[in-house]
């Protein structure tokens, strides 16, 4: 092959890892999955409709709302956030961001053991807003960093875990300056250990119960009121438990993922009869699963793998024996670490048993537990959104398997991000210690207001009549001028007269 050839295809493999490939394993799932999106969503126009432009400016505004979702869906699916707005920065690593009441707030954990509150303010602009730090508690226990971070659905009490044989829980209230009392939760009776890790916290839909993740490969469960352990599962998976989540509001099922690359669903029903065993195994991954997230219908949920891929999961089939046996293989062969190596060549290879309804590929999965979510109901959950170890935010479109949005702008690994609830905006932490809120600006695409002139039809002209409107401004960095640019060279003479 001639250095030439060699060039191309090197160009023609990063332009297909940067727009995202993606594998269709199990073709009739995939077609009624995406079938359901078009029915909640229709099919996703582009910004040159003057209309859909027009909704989505009224969507920006606060207080204003459009009653139909399939129209919201659709309006929200046109217009991706593009935009970066920083909202802090801090000289430590952020592990982990959510939305919090409703979008009203945003929570970051970070490694110096503080975990910091950033409340919207509203009259920072007509049609976009600003966060600004309300709040900022500091735990009084952490190993290393806090690994994670739960938020009670009515928004009252807070849990977080790291390092310990414990899961931190405190109740919350911003009326007042927070002044929060932190009630441990021991794994094993041993109060203040540090055997271990608790890499994921999740509170179940009434706040009553909370179930947790662990590096001794188990998952255990909580009841919140009574400050006790009520269930253990003793060797959960074959490796460390990396990620926890329950199916749905009110479902009994429970979703797990660990680093023997397997997800497994539990039915808490049957833990009364003494049986501790999963319903249901998915297997498919060549590495560790790093996190697991449910799709709130009843029927499909995703994984995301060490071996650079997303995998969607149709809860109707699950994976025999065979594939089980033949992903634990895959893992034990692995001989790389994640945490300082790159990803080796062959991870996207098939694995023989794989029911994955579809896998997608073309982001990265390096140095931590990095985690990929759904989108909200509000854009009809059409899209994949992952963090990435390129310091990227990327965005998957189920009905297409590409990427709609690469969104760059940190300079570390992204470990988490979380999309506004009803809104289109994504809010980013990232080890760089920053966090950035991603909204939608007309201007990054020149679309100024097209529907204020009668002889503007197209997007892209500059003329418009929208009192906002500030044209985007590439910063330039200074240089530093040398002697002979500034006209003012070094002579011998001149160094003499001095």
């Amino acid at each position: 092959m001639t250095p030439h050839e060699e060039q191309q295809m090197f160009e023609r493999e990063q332009h297909i890892a940067f727009s995202g490939r993606c594998h269709i394993g199990d073709p009739e799932s995939c077609t009624q999955l995406r079938n359901e999106i078009n029915s909640r969503c229709g099919p996703r126009p582009s910004t040159s409709n003057n209309m859909e432009f027009i909704l989505n400016r009224d969507l920006q505004k606060r207080g204003t709302s459009i009653s139909n979702p399939r129209t919201v869906a659709r309006v929200l699916n046109s217009h991706l956030p593009n935009q970066k707005r920083r909202v802090d920065r801090v000289a430590t690593k952020s592990f982990c961001t959510q939305y919090i009441q409703n979008g009203t707030k945003i929570v970051v954990a970070s490694q110096d053991e503080k975990i910091r509150f950033y409340q919207r303010n509203p009259d920072k602009s007509k049609y976009r807003s600003k966060y600004m730090k309300s709040d900022e508690l500091r735990v009084d226990q952490c190993g290393w960093s806090i690994l994670d971070t739960a938020i009670s659905l009515n928004g009252d009490l807070i849990a977080y875990g790291t390092w310990k044989d414990a899961v931190f829980v405190g109740k919350l209230d911003f009326t007042e300056r927070q002044n929060i009392t932190w009630f441990p939760i021991d794994l094993n009776g041993e109060p203040g250990r540090d055997h271990c890790a608790v890499f994921c916290v999740k509170f179940s839909d009434s706040s009553e119960q909370i179930v947790c993740g662990t590096s001794q490969y188990s998952i255990h469960v909580f009841d919140v009121e009574q400050r006790r352990r009520i269930r253990t599962i003793v060797n959960a998976h074959e490796d460390d438990v990396n990620s926890v989540c329950f199916a749905d509001l009110g479902s009994n099922l429970i979703y797990s993922a660990g680093d023997d690359g397997l997800v497994k669903v539990w039915d808490k029903r049957a833990w009364s009869d003494g049986d501790v065993e999963p319903v249901g195994v998915f297997a498919g991954h060549r590495d560790g699963v790093t996190h697991v997230d449910s799709r709130q219908d009843e029927r499909y949920l995703l994984s995301n793998s060490k071996d650079q891929t997303i995998k969607v999961w149709d809860l109707r089939k699950f994976s025999n024996m065979s594939g089980v046996e033949a992903t634990r293989a895959c893992v034990q062969s692995q001989h790389w670490d994640y945490r300082w190596q790159p990803a080796p060549p062959g991870l996207c290879q098939p694995v023989a048993g794989d029911t994955s309804v579809m896998t997608l590929r073309g982001h990265s999965v390096l140095h931590t537990l990095v985690r990929a979510n759904f989108s909200p109901e509000s854009t009809g959950r059409r899209y994949i959104y992952t963090g990435c170890a390129r310091g990227e935010v990327v965005v998957y479109d189920i009905m297409s398997g590409t990427v709609s949005r690469r969104l760059k702008g940190h300079t570390a690994v992204v470990r988490e991000c979380d999309w506004h609830p009803t809104e289109n905006e994504i809010v980013s932490s990232a080890w760089d210690g920053v966090t950035t809120v991603w909204t939608w600006d007309e201007r990054q695409e020149g679309v100024i207001a097209p529907y204020d002139h009668p002889n503007i039809s197209q997007f892209g002209d500059e003329d418009s009549c929208d009192e906002l409107f500030q044209p985007v401004k590439k910063q330039c960095r200074r240089q530093r001028k040398t002697m002979s640019s500034r006209g003012h060279p070094c002579s011998s003479s001149s160094i003499s007269q001095n």
